[in-house]
């Protein structure tokens, strides 16, 4: 008899790892890489900034310099060895990352992968997926281009410390993402296979329990009442929400409690969007 085979998003495919529920395993999926993201914000941000200030130093010497020499400008080489240098530094920040998620230049070995929380049950069986992906003999994963031609990824993809990034929601996990040749990858990948036998032959442990944990929110809501966000808040501008989600998420960590995933929040930040605009509505 033949395997049956599916194709999905690899994100699906991931979320029944985690649990036998697959919207109940999407949503513990957000909350593990979301939790991973805030992990490696700081480290990435300042990668980002020392990336931008390498490129504009390069783009207004390197070219230049350039320029002069070729014009046969005198003192042309001193423009041209600084343009160098910059070059080689804005190389040495992208070497810098590279080396963050795979250990090294080249991708030759798994890397410890990163989690807040690398005991939490959805992350092990994450980690299970991942594991049986890192193996040649696995159907490789693939990406789709605009005429539905597969491309597909070897192993080596999942090597890298930020490989949650290949299933996450979250862009600041999935944009700081380098695959093994070449730099950024942010690409959606798919997988055809027997994902039962899969999930078996993973020894990983889908869990049955239901619905994530529903988090009482009343004391971050009560927390937003007097602040000063809040209270000069342009009803219907750009961003509100956003925002709302920031300061709910700044509530829970300053408690050290565990913060609902990114799609509860905005959820949550909605409704107190609507609740403000009602009552604003009925005061005018």
């Amino acid at each position: 008899m033949d395997d049956h085979k599916d194709v999905l998003p690899l994100r699906i495919v991931a979320a029944r790892f985690i649990n036998i529920n697959e919207q109940v395993g999407l949503a513990e999926l957000d909350r593990i890489t979301e939790s991973a993201s805030r992990v490696i914000h700081k480290r990435y941000t300042i990668l980002l900034a020392a990336f931008a200030v390498a490129l504009l130093a390069t783009a207004i010497t390197l070219i230049p310099g350039l320029l002069l020499v070729a014009s046969e400008t005198p003192g042309a080489d001193v423009a041209l060895i600084v343009g160098l240098v910059c070059f080689a530094l804005l190389m040495a920040v992208l070497s810098v990352w590279r080396s963050f998620q795979y250990g090294g230049l080249k991708a030759s070995k798994p890397q410890k992968a990163v989690y807040a929380d690398a005991d939490d049950p959805a992350a092990r069986n994450l980690e299970r997926l991942f594991a049986v992906l890192q193996l040649e003999s696995t159907p490789r994963a693939f990406y789709r281009f605009r005429n539905d031609t597969r491309r597909y990824v070897d192993e080596r993809y999942f090597f890298g410390s930020l490989r949650a990034a290949h299933v996450s929601k979250s862009s600041a996990l999935r944009d700081s993402l380098f695959g093994p040749t070449g730099f950024w990858f942010a690409r959606e990948l798919f997988l055809e296979a027997d994902i039962d036998q899969l999930i078996t032959s993973a020894k990983a442990r889908p869990s049955r329990t239901g619905a994530p944990k529903t988090y009482d929110y009343t004391d971050a809501v009560m927390s937003l009442i007097e602040h000063p966000f809040v209270r000069s808040l342009q009803i219907g501008k750009r961003g509100n929400q956003k925002q709302i989600v920031a300061l709910l998420e700044d509530w829970y960590h300053s408690r050290r409690r565990p913060a609902p995933s990114e799609t509860q929040l905005s959820l949550y930040a909605k409704q107190i969007l609507d609740v403000i605009a009602k009552n604003r509505a009925t005061k005018s």
